[in-house]
């Protein structure tokens, strides 16, 4: 309890600083606009209702249960509604229109995303079915949702998770592939791909955030052994280390990725894998 009390205390600090003063002042917040919210809401669960397997439509969920808990409840006729909740109560609200275009759900969004607060949310989704569940994926993030099911956090067996899951869906089990587009097939792996890192560039500080340096890495696996850009890397030893790589480049026996980081110096020697080693209760696929 110790524990999520300070992380909320901490999230809350931060989105002050970040400026949400505003949140009172904006039309986005204000009561009209919460009672349209409140009216489309009810207009949407009800169309969910009438409706019988429905491609995408419903309500998901992404989250840590924290600072972060996003609701999205979309149908093809009412639109969307979407909330952002945390520590603190509502941090975000938003709502806007729905289109069904070429297997891609788009949002419209009444308010931009990116003018105000943190709600920056993707406006083009992948429905994604693995057994009977669904999940939406941004479309600009297949490969990153791949990553996740190489590291054994998905397919997740509790709510939380970084990936919008229709609410509910996290209670039935899962045995088959997901149903990915073809080209994202190759990217799930049947079983880790270990690595290790021989050679480091000059760090260079970023310009956004000054706590973070990046790097860029060299390590001794390819596509012969199973790698591909985008995939991610995590170290496993050194023990005290969280970051991960991201491949950019990936030649036929050797990969150069990114890696970024607050004060741990990657160094030549360290391993990496394809599986984190703390997963969680369910180990990668061997």
């Amino acid at each position: 309890m110790k524990l999520k009390i300070s992380f909320c205390t901490l999230f809350a600090l931060l989105l002050s600083i970040s400026g949400l003063a505003w949140a009172t002042e904006s039309e986005k917040w204000s009561e009209k606009n919460q009672a349209v919210i409140n009216e489309k809401r009810q207009k949407i669960e009800n169309e969910i209702g009438r409706l019988k397997n429905h491609p995408w439509a419903g309500e998901y969920y992404s989250g840590d249960g924290l600072g972060t808990n996003v609701r999205l409840t979309l149908a093809p006729e009412n639109g969307f509604t979407i909330k952002w909740t945390g520590c603190e109560g509502l941090y975000d609200q938003n709502h806007g229109t729905v289109k069904w275009d070429d297997n891609l759900v788009e949002l419209s969004f009444a308010f931009d995303p990116t003018d105000e607060g943190i709600g920056h949310y993707a406006s083009e989704y992948k429905p994604i079915r693995w057994g009977n569940r669904v999940y939406l994926i941004p479309s600009n993030e297949i490969i990153k949702f791949v990553n996740e099911i190489n590291a054994s956090s998905e397919p997740r067996d509790g709510v939380h998770g970084f990936f919008f899951l229709r609410l509910g869906d996290e209670e039935k089990e899962v045995t088959s592939k997901p149903e990915l587009p073809g080209e994202f097939m190759e990217y799930l792996l049947d079983r880790p791909i270990d690595a290790a890192i021989v050679s480091v560039s000059k760090p260079v500080k970023s310009t956004k955030n000054k706590d973070l340096t990046t790097v860029v890495v060299i390590v001794n696996k390819g596509k012969k052994d199973g790698l591909l850009p985008g995939m991610e890397l995590y170290v496993t030893k050194p023990g005290d280390s969280y970051d991960s790589v991201e491949l950019t480049k990936v030649g036929e026996t050797q990969s150069e990725g990114r890696y970024q980081y607050d004060n741990n110096h990657p160094a030549v020697g360290w391993q990496l894998s394809t599986c984190p080693r703390w997963g969680g209760i369910r180990q990668c696929r061997q």
